[in-house]
C-alpha cells in the first residue's frame, strides 16, 4: 500500500482506494485521456479562483481611490488612513494575483 495524490482533489489517497474518500472521484477507472482532462480540469478551477481574487483587489482598491476623490478625507484621520490601506492592499492584492495567473498560464 502506497500514498499517492487523487487526480481531481490532489488530495493524499491510499493506492488501493477505488475512489476518493475526500471527493469521490472514480479512481479505479483512470485512463490516460481522463487524468490529462482532471488535470486541465482542476488547472482551469485554479485560474478561475484566482481570477476572481483579483476582481476583489480591484474592487477594493477603485473602492479606495472613489471614496479618496468623492468623500475627501482630512488627513490624519482614520478615514484617510483605511482610504488609503484599501488602495495599498488592493493594489498589492491585484499586481500578485496577476503574477500568479502568468505563471500558472505558462505552466501548460
Amino acid at each position: 500500500m502506497a500514498i499517492a495524490q487523487c487526480p481531481s482533489c490532489n488530495k493524499p489517497i491510499s493506492s488501493k482506494h477505488k475512489t476518493c474518500p475526500h471527493c469521490h472521484f472514480d479512481v479505479a477507472n483512470m485512463d490516460e485521456e481522463s487524468l490529462h482532462r482532471e488535470a486541465v480540469r482542476r488547472r482551469v478551477r485554479k485560474q478561475q479562483k484566482i481570477m476572481n481574487y483579483s476582481f476583489l483587489a480591484l474592487i477594493l482598491f477603485l473602492g479606495g481611490f472613489l471614496y479618496l476623490y468623492w468623500q475627501q478625507p482630512v488627513e490624519g484621520t482614520w478615514e484617510m488612513l483605511a482610504t488609503k490601506g484599501a488602495i495599498g492592499v488592493g493594489l498589492v492584492w491585484y499586481l500578485v494575483n496577476r503574477v500568479i495567473l502568468v505563471v500558472l498560464k505558462k505552466k501548460k
